[in-house]
């Protein structure tokens, strides 16, 4: 068998798009590369690689990262078993609430425990993304869940102003006068949009909101909202691209999802110097828990969230700003590249 070359990372994926996991794979892959990795990106289901193009692109690899733990999981701890390469599965999202959501089978999460088990090492995006994770492993068992828990390591996501554009190109505002208040995500169910609607009617008139994405709730968005939008309150922008202009064009960003890994949402904005304010999901809890208490929902209540966004707003300005700053030095991009590199270079495999 011939041997890889050194520092050359095959990153299996499931597919191109936006999202928080797009955004954190290009940071790797970015940060990696300054850092002298080769990383070979392969398309596990759109394109449908043959297997002998991917048992050579894991001969040529001396790691292979899955970076997401579900199909490119299954290709990578598969391939890495044939090639004897040691695999990386990323676990973005809180796996015990999305299996829950999805309604899987007894038979798919066996078959999902047995895949993290043959896994090298499991990469969470959070402690709450792990401790998820802990909870599906232990379900088979005190020694599935030991045995997962010895090769688990959190590294946490980074928090990176958007390169979508230049800094001094020209954006539409997407503010106009009064309290803007931002939203960007995909228009889901577990994201609950629906839910900023009825917040947004429990705060001042002068509150509007701007929501970034589509999904399958747009139409009962728009809906729901029409008075808000012939109002001016309510502005649904669609799919777009998100830059700091986006961010900055609001006094806060909101968040009240079912659940979330640790979302990238909330990270861009803080990069950007603004406010995220959240229900108390905890993921949330975990990021904003200590250096910004107050921008967390009591619960997750329309009216709980209307109240901590003015709290949130009533801050005083230095307070604002030191928690930011306190939060921007927890989650830096050069921290999350430099834990990766060594977990990949061998320190922890």
């Amino acid at each position: 068998m011939s041997m890889p070359s050194p520092r050359h990372m095959l990153l299996l994926t499931e597919e191109s798009g936006v999202g928080g996991v797009q955004t954190t794979l290009h940071w790797l892959e970015s940060g990696l590369a300054e850092r002298g990795w080769q990383v070979t990106r392969l398309s596990v289901r759109r394109g449908r690689p043959s297997l002998w193009a991917c048992w050579q692109a894991a001969r040529r690899a001396q790691v292979l990262v899955a970076s997401n733990n579900f199909w490119p999981a299954y290709v990578a701890v598969a391939l890495a078993g044939l090639a004897r390469r040691p695999s990386v599965v990323w676990v973005h999202g809180p796996l015990n609430e999305v299996l829950q959501q999805a309604g899987a089978s007894r038979l798919k999460t066996a078959w999902l425990r047995a895949i993290y088990q043959r896994a090298s090492h499991l990469v969470c995006a959070s402690q709450t993304s792990g401790d998820s994770l802990m909870r599906v492993m232990t379900d088979a068992g005190a020694q599935a869940g030991h045995a997962v828990q010895n090769r688990m390591r959190v590294i946490r996501n980074p928090a990176v102003v958007p390169v979508a554009a230049r800094m001094d190109e020209p954006m539409p505002s997407l503010a106009s006068e009064g309290v803007s208040l931002g939203f960007v995500g995909r228009l889901s169910p577990e994201k609950q949009p629906l839910q900023l609607l009825l917040m947004l009617r429990l705060l001042p008139d002068t509150h509007q909101l701007h929501v970034v994405g589509d999904g399958e709730m747009m139409a009962a968005m728009r809906s729901a909202g029409q008075d808000l939008m012939a109002q001016g309150r309510l502005h649904l922008h669609g799919q777009q691209t998100v830059s700091a202009q986006t961010y900055r064009a609001w006094q806060a960003t909101l968040l009240c999802s079912r659940y979330e890994g640790y979302p990238m949402t909330a990270l861009e904005s803080l990069a950007c110097g603004v406010p995220c304010v959240s229900t108390p999901i905890p993921a949330m809890q975990e990021m904003l828990g200590t250096p910004a208490p107050l921008w967390l929902a009591h619960d997750d209540s329309p009216a709980a969230l209307a109240q901590a966004v003015q709290r949130c707003l009533a801050q005083a300005a230095p307070d604002r700003q030191a928690a930011i700053d306190h939060l921007q030095a927890r989650h830096r991009l050069e921290t999350f590249v430099q834990a990766w590199d060594q977990l990949l270079a061998g320190g922890r495999l």
